[in-house]
């Protein structure tokens, strides 16, 4: 099942949502010393964005809270953020990896 919910009803308000708190990588996550909250994933996200496309950079409205990680945008964009994202979301590996480059390149996760 795929972590990320796309709610497109409303063309003009088009919204990725993730649910956190119940995800496979969380334990991974506080390994690593940070909370898995909405804020955490709005932080990876603007990591990947720096990271791997800059193209999309200032594209998306963050809206996320500590139980769910919210972003507004262009719904194609959207679905592109959601593929680049999924693999940290579902593989501890990955997220702790993630962090460690991170962490290594300066990036702060506000969470």
């Amino acid at each position: 099942m795929d972590p990320f919910f796309l709610d497109d009803e409303d063309p003009a308000s088009v919204q990725l949502l993730l649910s956190t708190g119940d995800l496979p990588v969380d334990s991974a996550v506080e390994a690593h010393g940070h909370l898995a909250n909405g804020y955490f994933w709005t932080g990876v996200a603007e990591y990947l964005i720096s990271s791997y496309r800059p193209d999309l950079s200032g594209e998306f409205e963050f809206d996320s809270e500590a139980g769910t990680f919210a972003v507004f945008g262009d719904r194609e964009q959207l679905l592109t953020l959601a593929a680049l994202m999924r693999p940290a979301v579902t593989d501890s590996d990955v997220v702790g990896a993630l962090i460690t480059t991170a962490a290594a390149a300066g990036h702060e996760f506000d969470d």
